[in-house]
């Protein structure tokens, strides 16, 4: 009977030890060699990350998985106690996943699986068949070369949490960044009222989104996000020679350039994209995070951050001054986070305020993508309100209608032509939109006249 589980005994040990191992060569394929060799891997790696992840043998890091596997393999006794040891570290992986990555980055279903697989470890390693396996005929000492180990695999678990309060101490130290950061304010917001903003706001529908934007507004440029379906980028500002106050807009997430070597997206377990702001912006415990916010944090000094809310909207919203000029960076999502629209609002003192820029952003509402086809529709409409005089509906229809068809030079050249009206200074923006005209059509003769005009009022590298 004994011969018998002695043998099961050794086949569960040789395969778990084996396990380890090929987890050990598979993190350093996957995980280090790239760093510093360009290795192509074919295989599926997240599926078997998460085969390794899942049974918990992900718990073991790479030198322990080499030093514990060979000693499992072996069946040396010190071995068992690396085991064991590691499994009693569970909680400390948790815990830093928790501190590093939130609570929506812990998947219940992957923690409960991962706890099942520490106790069973930890009833295998503890049985006495399993201890005959090893041939263990001396007691555990903690001042040996095991018990060494054992201290070993202790620290490198709290490693993270050790690293986490270090940089903490010396970015607050240093730089004078927050030991902990407030959790942002959280503010409600309403629709505003129609009599409220008749006299100031005028409600436009600019590309997927409807908004309040004050009536003195023209718009300066609307730029598409080249390689990115959909996405764009305009600015508006008050009409006439001298800059009072500018508002830009764009549907990118604000943070991609920021994001595209980090693997938040993955860690984090969600597809969120406010969930995902609201952890660059709150957490306290990534060192990773501290870069990022002093990228976006405005130089020269701190902003106040706020959490927005409304019925079918949330986001964020923040805030800081700069001489004579406050500046208010928004961004928003729909509850469904499958829209989100985000920008900056900028104005000197006493033109607008914070009252003016909460009720831009209450205004906010997505609209449905449009196809192609509508682009005629707001030509007409764009048309319509030239004649009637009102500039920025007549700006917005054709920045719709260049939006939705980029190569129809009639359609460019009206969007041009109505970003003239009361002269603003974008003349470089506006000569690059004719020549695109001209480009397309080379005996545009509106194309043409325009940009003869506009030739003596280009500086001399602008004319070239």
């Amino acid at each position: 009977m004994e011969t018998k589980n002695n043998k099961k005994e050794k086949f569960v040990l040789r395969i778990y030890s084996i396990l380890i191992l090929l987890y050990a060569v598979f993190d350093i394929i996957t995980g280090i060699l790239p760093k510093f060799v360009p290795i192509t891997i074919k295989p599926n790696i997240n599926f078997i990350n998460y085969f390794f992840t899942i049974t918990g043998i992900a718990l073991y890091t790479t030198p322990i998985n080499m030093i514990v596997g060979y000693g499992l393999l072996r069946r040396r006794f010190w071995a068992r106690y690396g085991a064991i040891t590691v499994m009693l570290t569970f909680p400390v992986h948790v815990l830093t996943q928790f501190l590093w990555w939130g609570a929506q980055s812990l998947n219940d279903y992957a923690i409960v699986v991962e706890f099942l697989f520490v106790i069973l470890t930890l009833l295998y390693f503890s049985r006495r068949s399993a201890k005959a396996v090893f041939g263990e005929t001396r007691p555990f000492r903690f001042i040996s070369w095991h018990g060494l180990l054992a201290v070993l695999i202790i620290l490198i678990s709290f490693s993270w949490v050790i690293f986490s309060l270090y940089w903490k101490v010396h970015a607050a130290w240093k730089f004078g960044y927050p030991f902990f950061i407030d959790r942002p304010q959280v503010i409600i917001l309403e629709k505003p009222k129609s009599s409220e903003t008749l006299v100031k706001y005028q409600k436009v529908e600019l590309l997927n989104v409807s908004l309040l934007m004050p009536k003195e507004f023209g718009i300066r440029s609307l730029t598409k996000i080249e390689g990115k379906n959909q996405k764009w980028v305009v600015s508006l500002q008050n009409q006439g020679v001298h800059t009072k106050a500018f508002i830009k807009l764009g549907n990118n997430f604000i943070y991609d350039d920021l994001l595209i070597d980090e693997p938040f997206w993955k860690i984090l377990g969600s597809g969120s994209e406010f969930n995902l702001e609201k952890y660059i912006l709150t957490n306290n415990w990534n060192p990773r995070l501290v870069v990022i916010r002093s990228l976006i944090r405005p130089k020269g000094g701190s902003y106040e951050i706020k959490e927005i809310h409304r019925n079918d909207l949330r986001g964020f919203l923040k805030g800081w001054q700069r001489g004579e000029a406050f500046f208010k960076e928004f961004s928003v999502y729909n509850r469904e986070d499958t829209q989100s629209i985000s920008g900056t609002i900028m104005s000197i003192k006493g033109y607008l305020d914070e009252n003016d820029a909460l009720t831009i952003l209450s205004s906010i509402e997505f609209l449905k993508p449009e196809d192609s086809g509508q682009s005629n529709n707001h030509y007409e409409k764009g048309l319509n309100s030239y004649k009637q005089g009102d500039i920025l509906q007549t700006q917005v229809e054709f920045a719709n209608a260049y939006f939705l068809s980029p190569e129809n030079p009639d359609i460019i050249f009206m969007f041009a032509k109505s970003l003239l009206i009361k002269e603003p200074e974008n003349d470089n923006y506006v000569k690059a939109l004719l020549n695109k005209v001209l480009k397309l059509r080379p005996d545009h003769k509106g194309a043409q006249k325009l940009l003869k005009e506009m030739e003596p009022k280009l500086p001399k590298k602008a004319r070239k």
